[in-house]
């Protein structure tokens, strides 16, 4: 099932995928953030792990066993403009990665990603439970 939703996010339905996004891992004390597009999205043979690659071999492992939550968030920022990510959540429901839509430096690429992520939220609701 994650990497169904994970493809979906990076191709999109009509060729336009999330594209310009901020991956963030965080834990009580510190937190990191990477800034990359989705297009270099790399899984296992196994199929257990994902590999996110960013330019100049930056990169972030997910080990999909972990999961048992996806969550699809849309809500409105303290600016009042629109904010989208998707919540991978562990075993006690504690996210273990964040990815945010960042607002694209391409205009034309805004609605459109915007119409993804509520057709994603249309496909998959606002949660998906992974059962383990």
């Amino acid at each position: 099932m994650i990497p169904q939703i994970l493809e979906d996010c990076q191709k999109g339905f009509n060729g336009v995928g999330f594209n310009e996004v901020v991956l963030m891992v965080s834990n009580t004390v510190s937190t990191a953030e990477v800034y990359m597009t989705l297009d270099d999205v790399r899984f296992t043979e196994k199929g257990d792990v994902v590999t996110f690659m960013a330019p100049e071999g930056t990169h972030l492992h997910m080990y999909l066993d972990r999961v048992r939550e996806v969550q699809f968030i849309h809500k409105m920022n303290e600016q009042g403009l629109p904010s989208y990510s998707v919540w991978f959540k562990n075993d006690d429901l504690e996210p273990i990665l964040r990815i945010y839509l960042r607002k694209s430096d391409n205009d034309d690429t805004n609605q459109p990603r915007h119409d993804l992520f509520m057709g994603l939220m249309d496909k998959y609701g606002d949660k998906v439970k992974i059962t383990g």
